[in-house]
Order: structure tokens, then sequence, then C-alpha cells
């Protein structure tokens, strides 16, 4: 059986400062990031397109595989990663889009667990940063068909 998919991020979009300057205004390494005009394909491989980005993004991502609830992950997340930041983070968020993301690929089970205290919301709301969350409930058969 396929376990659940966990994925909580820090994103950025849209600044105008090189990535080496965002990296260090925030003080942590980024996962992944692309520049405005970065080429990236999209669609299944017979019928690949490529496109090109529109924004430059900046992006720090924690990814699990477990069938544990995401809603601790999340909580573990802002106080570990977003709190000792908050005041840089604030900093970028007044400039750039900056957002929050929790999302999980639930092939088992039907309860994300997901929820935020007066903390967390607190934690977001000082930060800046908005709230992104996607719950892709999906099933291991759909997955037999690839």
């Amino acid at each position: 059986m396929r376990q659940n998919e966990n994925h909580i991020e820090i994103k950025f979009f849209d600044f105008d400062i090189t990535h080496d300057e965002f990296t260090r205004a925030i003080g942590l390494q980024p996962t992944h990031f692309w520049s405005r005009n970065d080429p990236y394909q999209i669609g299944p491989i017979t019928k690949r397109k490529e496109m090109l980005r529109r924004e430059t993004f900046w992006g720090f991502e924690i990814k699990s595989i477990t069938n544990d609830f995401i809603g601790e992950k999340a909580k573990a997340f802002l106080i570990d990663i977003i709190v000792p930041r908050i005041e840089k983070i604030k900093f970028l968020t007044k400039k750039y889009h900056g957002e929050f993301s929790v999302v999980q690929y639930m092939y088992n089970g039907c309860n994300p667990g997901l929820y935020f205290d007066k903390e967390q919301l607190s934690i977001l709301h000082n930060s800046g940063l908005e709230l992104n969350v996607d719950i892709y409930v999906l099933s291991d058969n759909e997955n037999k068909n690839d």
C-alpha cells in the first residue's frame, strides 16, 4: 500500500533580486528555485510541451512519506523554520509574494488532520505569509494505470 506524501514549504514569487541575494536575506538554502523565462516541460511524455517560467521563484520544502497527520508537520515547520526567521520573512513579504504551503497527496485514509490554532495563525499573520493548502485524495488503483 502506498503511503501519503506530505509537502510543507515556504515559497516566494516574482522578486527582482538574485536567488543568492534572496537566500542571504532569508538565511536559508532553497530546495528549489527558478528564474523568469527558464524553460520547463509540461504534459505526459508522449505530448510534452516546453513552456517558459513567467516569474522568479524561491522555495524551501520539507517532504515526508508517511501516513501521519500533516497538521503536526505543518506546526513543526512553522515553529522550527518560520519563527526563527520571522523578521526576515516579514521584510521580504512586504516586497514580494510569500506563501506557507501545505500539500498532501493522500493514497491511504480519509482525514488529513489539518488544524491551525491561534498561535500558528498568529505566526502566519506576523510573518506576512499567505496560506495555501492543497489536499489531493488519490488511490493506488489510479496509479496502476500509469
